[in-house]
This record gives C-alpha cells, structure tokens and sequence, in this order.
C-alpha cells in the first residue's frame, strides 16, 4: 500500500509495507480511528489525543473504535489568530495521503505556515534523523500509534483553551541561546480578559507607575500568581510587528538580570508584556524590565 505525499505542485509515493497478518492490534490500519492513539502496552490498545473525546462514548465504550475522536472544543477558523500547537511526543506519524512537504523549511517556517492555514492540523520535521524539513497535516488525523520511546514529535493544532491554565496561543520565540540545532522556546500570549480580571480592568490602585511607553499595573491571575503588566500607550505609534520583535528580543535577552518576562498580549488593540511581580524591587524593574543591582 502507498500513500500520495504531495511536494510543493508535485506528488510523489512513499511506499508503506502493511503486513497481511498485523504483528499486533496496532499494526492495524486506522485501528482507534480520526484522533486515536494506538498504544500496544495499554488496555484498551485505543485513546483520545489530549484535548479530544470519543465521538460516540457508547461505541467506544464497547471497544468499537472506528469513529474515533473529536474535538473536545472545536476550533473557529475566525479565530485563527488564538490557535496553538501542543506538542505529542513518540509517535508513529498519522497517514500521509492528505500532506504538503517542504525540505528546505525549518520547525519554526513550519509551524507559521501551518498556523497561517485553519485547514492545517498538525506539522512536523519532515527529516526526524536531521531535524529538518516541514510536513504538514490537513483534514483529520488517522492512523497513529505511540510508542514508549523513539518515534517522533507531531505538533497539533488545538483550541486555546486546551493550551494550558490560561487561554492563549503559543507564540515562538527562537532562543539566542541555543547550541547545535535551532532549539525553539515558547511564550503565552495572555487573553485580554485574563489581564483585565488580574488588574482589576486596569484600576488606578493597581498602577505601579508610567514609561514613555505607557502605564504599568499590577495583577493578580486567578491562580494566584502576581504579575506586572506594561501597557503599551495607543500613541506611542508601535506597530504590531516593532511589538512582536521587541517580545522576541526582549525573550533572547532574558538571563538573571532581568526580570522574568512570563508572556504578551495582543488582542484588540491592545499591546501589553506581562512580568514576573517582583515586591522587594524598584519600580524601574517593571518599567524598563531590568533587576538592577547596587553592587
């Protein structure tokens, strides 16, 4: 059996040996359905993707798995702008019929171009041994298996609210640090009304002070987590992408000097970095994001 891999305008087959008689249940085609994990050492061998339910919980129930899995909140591709990826490691990839590869891109090309298309479900490094390249999914995900180690990492794209504790979507910010291969490191993208709520929508007794930039508040998340949160003021005349590069800038320089930067927001146009509250520093730590050290 082959599965069509299509390169840029061209097909071309990739050959996959299916074996008439399947060493196990996971050796079965497609054996836990749309979003379904095969995983031989569990009982049952078939589970949900995180952030995916049985699409009949009765089938499912009865180790009939064929209809698989779905969403447990479906995406809204008006919204593209607050997907995320998360990342499921040691897997077989899903079938590759419905996928676009690009040799020559980078992890961090290959989630923008999957992120830029609502149709795209997942992506990867086409290339696992040299961690190169970029394959992306599109429509649903069949025919995956786990393993307990090896295989490779699929990066899934899922509804903000499956991204962590706070609603936001991943932005990726390209270490300065790294040493050998690209290393990508992540940063939340906090919801607007997340930081409005921590703030108590940006009341007078939670500002810390003011910047050129624009004032700086105080927030409290619900988890209890203290935070400060600089506002970007509408006149500073600070497009959306000098915002994203002073982020990533801001992300690369982060050593202990600095105060921890802990995400953004962007959302209606507002532009804000949010800190790591620090109650025994200045002031000036929040405002110009430096831990200033006497000695």
């Amino acid at each position: 059996m082959f599965a069509s891999v299509s390169h840029g305008r061209k097909q071309h087959k990739v050959g996959r040996f299916i074996a008439s008689q399947p060493i196990d249940r996971c050796d079965s085609y497609g054996v836990c359905g749309a979003y379904g994990r095969c995983i031989i050492t569990e009982s049952p061998v078939c589970q949900c993707l995180n952030g995916f339910k049985p699409k009949s919980q009765q089938k499912w129930d009865s180790m009939d798995w064929s209809q698989g899995c779905v969403r447990n909140k479906p995406l809204n591709c008006q919204e593209i702008i607050t997907h995320g990826f998360v990342k499921f490691p040691n897997l077989k990839v899903p079938d590759t019929t419905y996928t676009w590869v690009n040799t020559s891109m980078n992890l961090k090309e290959c989630r923008e171009k999957c992120l830029s298309n609502c149709s795209c479900t997942a992506y990867t490094n086409s290339d696992i041994k040299e961690g190169i390249g970029c394959a992306i999914w599109f429509g649903d995900l069949l025919d995956i298996k786990q393993f307990p180690d090896g295989g490779q990492d699929l990066y899934i794209r899922m509804h903000p609210s499956e991204l962590g504790i706070m609603e936001r979507m991943r932005t990726i910010v390209h270490s300065s640090n790294s040493k050998g291969p690209e290393e990508d490191m992540e940063l939340p993208l906090f919801d607007l009304s997340t930081i409005a709520r921590a703030t108590d929508d940006f009341s007078l007794n939670n500002k810390l002070g003011e910047g050129g930039f624009g004032p700086v508040y105080k927030g409290t998340l619900l988890e209890g987590k203290d935070i400060a949160v600089k506002r970007l003021s509408k006149s500073s005349g600070q497009g959306l992408n000098e915002f994203k590069n002073e982020v990533n800038l801001i992300a690369k320089l982060q050593h202990r000097n600095l105060v921890k930067l802990l995400g953004s927001c962007i959302q209606e146009n507002e532009k804000m970095l949010i800190y790591e509250y620090m109650p025994n520093k200045s002031l000036d730590s929040f405002i110009f994001g430096l831990n200033f050290d006497p000695d």
